[in-house]
């Protein structure tokens, strides 16, 4: 792979975070849109998950399940203390 994952990972987040509010990704989505983003890279789905993983673990992104799995910007009450045991209630 010619493109670093942190460089992934950031377009991996601009591309949620532009949609923030008005919309969610499902994490095969967004693997197709950098995938086809970064062809001539080789970037595969494997790289994309590590981007995706290395979001999830800085806290940039939380994985939902809303209706099927979809992506979305991390706005858990209580999670920003560094609380990471916290979750939805009531979904």
């Amino acid at each position: 792979m010619g493109i670093e994952i942190q460089t992934l990972a950031d377009d991996m987040f601009n591309l949620v975070a532009d949609t923030d509010g008005t919309g969610r990704y499902k994490p095969q989505d967004i693997f197709k849109i950098l995938m086809d983003k970064y062809k001539s890279e080789g970037v595969n789905k494997k790289d994309c998950k590590s981007a995706l993983k290395t979001l999830i673990q800085n806290e940039k992104l939380i994985y939902t399940v809303l209706n099927g799995s979809c992506t979305s910007m991390v706005c858990l009450p209580g999670c920003e203390d560094g609380n990471t045991d916290c979750a939805v209630k009531g979904t």
